[in-house]
């Protein structure tokens, strides 16, 4: 009798989806901050977006469920002006607030624009934070056009830390998909490259949740055949927040700003 409730209440769960992956996707600096935007209003419930930049302006204008402003202290909220040291500096010194946002994920996928300052500087420190949470981590690191020198070499450096910290490293060349998209305007073109960012993770995600859902499954097989072996699995309601991290500030650096809409007030 006991089996039998157990196993409808693991059915019950498995038909409510409780058991899908939880996901993070996090967008560091301007580029990953677009693509988060793209990615909120069609986000999966097991799926949670976060904003990480240092330009409180540009955060604004995210839709995200969660937004980091950090190093407001540092660069008074206008971004890193190019310097991925800064960046870094900033991220660092908020470590704690970026491991609360991504905390419990079985899964972190990084994206920025490499070859700037917030992303090139950020992006990093996200993945390592990621891996050190245990979570499967993934980084999608976005290369400017190569005419675009000293940023290329800026983009080369990042994405040499990046790789150290996390093997799965996917770089999407911006050379290379405008060259598919040359008869575009450049506005348009920027949006085809977003956009190609933002299918590699649906596609991902929804195969990994039924590559999940399908070893659930076998997991309910073997209870029934008496294995007591059997996945606990617990549902997190999102919601958009935003939270300013600093150095000076008490507790970790962190303060929270609320519950907000879709644009922060």
């Amino acid at each position: 009798m006991e089996q039998t409730v157990r196993t409808e209440q693991i059915v019950s769960m498995l038909s409510r989806g409780l058991t899908e992956p939880k996901i993070s996707v996090v967008g560091c600096g301007g580029a990953g901050n677009n693509i988060i935007n793209n990615i909120f209003g069609s986000c999966k419930k097991n799926v949670q977006t976060v904003a990480i930049n240092t330009d409180e302006r540009s955060l604004q204008k995210v839709n995200a469920h969660k937004k980091l402003l950090i190093g407001k202290d540092v660069t008074e909220g206008r971004g890193a002006e190019g310097f991925p040291e800064v960046a870094e500096y900033c991220a660092e010194c908020a470590k704690d607030a970026i491991k609360d946002a991504i905390r419990d994920k079985d899964i972190v996928f990084v994206i920025a624009g490499m070859g700037g300052g917030t992303g090139t500087g950020t992006a990093p420190v996200v993945a390592q934070m990621a891996k050190d949470l245990n979570s499967i981590t993934f980084v999608i690191a976005i290369t400017p056009f190569s005419f675009e020198t000293e940023r290329v070499n800026k983009a080369q450096t990042g994405i040499s830390k990046i790789r150290k910290i996390a093997k799965t490293t996917l770089v999407v060349e911006n050379d290379r998909l405008l060259s598919m998209v040359d008869e575009m305007p450049l506005n348009k073109a920027f949006s085809v490259i977003d956009n190609s960012v933002v299918k590699i993770i649906d596609s991902f995600c929804s195969q990994v949740s039924m590559s999940f859902m399908t070893a659930f499954t076998e997991e309910v097989i073997q209870y029934m055949k008496g294995d007591e072996q059997t996945s606990e699995v617990r549902e997190r309601y999102m919601m958009p927040e935003m939270v300013m991290a600093s150095k000076n500030q008490p507790e970790a650096g962190l303060r929270h700003m609320g519950q907000l809409g879709p644009l922060m007030q």
